[in-house]
């Protein structure tokens, strides 16, 4: 796709194509489907990349638009995490890597209940440890981000105290313990209904703003 071409794609429409692919992983990782019906599948997939690939974005990339936004730094103009992170690989709308995960700003306090899908799996009958981390990591640094006191992730300490069971609803929240100097320590928990499945803390540095503005201004060239 030609740089030329900045235009965003029409946000409801790719939402829906998402949707759609995240149900089709779903369904392959569950799958018990004969080899004809996988070989079509794949043929038909195999279609739509092609008509898909001439439309990509070559990068580089950003969680909250596609393209790096020309001047300076936009102001956040939302409370809503996922519109905020619309392309997040956790819990934005655009993206189909994403479960996705419904964050709510609640307050001090972020927010969530989500039922983790099979292809998050990890041990049996539970959600992946790596998964988890990646979640805690987007809800913690989130929280941060929405109170405007965010910054790149310095340490994420996880500690799991019993199995995140996939299929039920997982309820989760995060809040904001302290702030020294340019850290800010950020703690969460998961529970399945009342166990506690994991907990964990964050450490985020907040950069100075000529570190942003250089990774934005690399973006536009």
């Amino acid at each position: 796709m030609s740089e030329m071409n900045r235009t965003e794609p029409d946000a409801r429409a790719l939402e829906d194509a998402v949707a759609q692919v995240r149900e089709l992983i779903a369904h392959l990782r569950k799958t018990t489907a004969e080899k004809a019906l996988l070989e079509q599948v794949a043929s038909e997939v195999a279609s739509l990349n092609r008509k898909l690939a001439p439309a990509d974005h070559a990068g580089p990339y950003m969680q909250a638009a596609l393209f790096v936004p020309e001047g300076p730094r936009p102001e956040r103009t939302t409370d809503v995490p996922a519109e905020y992170f619309r392309y997040s690989p956790i819990i934005g709308p655009g993206n189909p890597v994403a479960p996705p995960v419904e964050f709510h700003l609640e307050g001090e306090e972020m927010t969530a209940l989500h039922v983790f899908d099979a292809p998050y799996n990890g041990p049996p009958t539970s959600v992946h440890g790596g998964v988890i981390a990646l979640v805690f990591d987007e809800l913690l640094g989130c929280l941060g981000a929405m109170r405007d006191v965010g910054g790149f992730t310095g340490t994420l300490t996880v500690v799991y105290r019993s199995l995140t069971p996939i299929g039920k609803p997982i309820r989760m929240r995060s809040w904001i313990d302290r702030q020294e100097g340019v850290k800010v320590f950020i703690k969460g928990t998961m529970h399945h209904e009342e166990t506690l499945c994991a907990e964990a803390e964050g450490i985020f540095i907040r950069p100075k703003a000529s570190i942003l503005e250089d990774a934005l201004s690399k973006g536009r060239s």
